[in-house]
């Protein structure tokens, strides 16, 4: 993919928030991101996954990836959230595996990216396993 896995224009925005002598705000939005995201995707491995999981995890995922620019995961994201919808349930189960691992492999491209821009900052490393 030659698209950025996260916006730039979003994290330049997210910097307006920073406040003076605080701590970097956007490496503490990211590394909040990189910690609870891993956790949320973990709840997706679960066999057999209850399709209302699948569900909730989803719309948290796309929520937290919007938050931050990460537009590609925040779509997989939201298909999920939409397969998962009461009258799809039925076709949902066949194509969760599917769409768990196309999120959890976007998720591991916008790990790494916002890993780089943590560091590149001067935040240090954020654990981003899953």
């Amino acid at each position: 993919m030659n698209t950025p896995p996260v916006d730039p224009e979003v994290l330049e925005m997210l910097e307006t928030l920073q406040e003076p002598g605080e701590p970097d705000i956007l490496v503490e939005l990211l590394t909040l991101f990189l910690r609870d995201t891993p956790e949320r995707l973990r709840e997706l491995t679960v066999e057999p996954l209850p399709v209302p999981t699948a569900a909730r995890v989803a719309h948290t995922v796309k929520g937290s990836a919007g938050n931050i620019g990460a537009s590609r995961l925040q779509q997989l994201a939201g298909d999920l959230e939409h397969a998962c919808r009461p009258d799809r349930q039925d076709e949902a189960r066949a194509a969760l595996p599917t769409l768990v691992a196309a999120l959890s492999a976007e998720y591991a491209r916008v790990a790494q990216h916002l890993q780089l821009v943590i560091v590149a900052r001067g935040g240090g490393a954020a654990s981003s396993t899953h």
